[in-house]
């Protein structure tokens, strides 16, 4: 169901000059966002006809990412909008005094999204997934235009695959594209369709949002997400991809946030 709009100011790198000190707040060098759910859903609506801009959903692991990615730190200083993905990451930031106004996790924006898709008939391109979640999404939401593109493995590395995927953003023009590609590619790929100037419409770079919305992957209970507990959800449904990386993280942010205190 479409929200009420709100007034609301883009925020970039470039443009934060001009945006109230609140509009942002600063922690592990990456100003997040820190207005309303529905602040964002309105401008998002609003830019959906616009020239391509892009938000990126920051959790635990883009934080330890960035760390020695150059090419993701690029991809997050372009993005339009860095909205905290994770209760973790908005609990890390309380400890350092940095208190995001509200959680807003991909997954959560993408299915609000849909359905004002469903509603105003909007056309959507996905970027990733396989066939049979777009059929299911199709099913879901058939008001919906649909286009799919699934880059094939190592596509990042490739510059023929990459301008596949330029050229097909514009020409599929929609209102939402979906960069379901993971990270660090998807925020690689929705920075280059931004410098590349054609396209148009928002960006999304939420992972995993079209397995949960598809029923691909079952989401967290809840109650789960309301205690933090998502990740050990995810890591129960699929332990051989997700258990050494949630460890590695935790491992490593540790250092991470006693730097901050410095």
């Amino acid at each position: 169901m479409q929200k009420h709009p709100h007034r609301y100011e883009s925020l970039t790198d470039e443009g934060s000059s001009r945006c109230s000190r609140k509009s942002t707040l600063k922690g592990f060098d990456i100003d997040f966002y820190n207005g309303s759910n529905d602040e964002l859903i309105s401008h998002i609506i609003k830019a959906s006809d616009s020239s391509f801009s892009y938000i990126v959903t920051p959790n635990i692991n883009h934080v330890v990412r960035l760390e020695d990615d150059n090419e993701l730190r690029r991809a997050y200083a372009s993005a339009s909008h860095r909205v905290c993905d994770s209760q973790v990451l908005k609990g890390l930031l309380k400890v350092m005094h940095i208190h995001v106004r509200e959680v807003i996790p991909g997954s959560n924006l993408t299915e609000e999204l849909m359905s004002i898709a469903e509603a105003k008939k909007w056309r959507v391109t996905i970027m990733g997934s396989d066939a049979s979640e777009i059929r299911t999404m199709r099913q879901l939401y058939p008001n919906v235009a649909f286009f799919h593109h699934n880059p094939p493995m190592g596509f990042i590395d490739r510059p023929a695959e990459i301008q596949a995927c330029l050229d097909f953003v514009v020409d599929h023009p929609a209102q939402l594209v979906v960069l379901a590609v993971g990270c660090p590619r998807q925020e690689i790929l929705g920075r280059l369709i931004h410098a590349d100037g054609r396209a148009q419409g928002v960006g999304l770079c939420v992972g995993a949002s079209i397995n949960f919305l598809s029923g691909k992957v079952k989401r967290a209970p809840k109650w789960m997400q309301r205690m933090s507990l998502e990740w050990l959800h995810r890591i129960c449904m699929e332990p051989r991809r997700l258990a050494k990386r949630y460890a590695s993280d935790a491992i490593r942010i540790i250092p991470i946030v006693f730097r901050q205190f410095r």
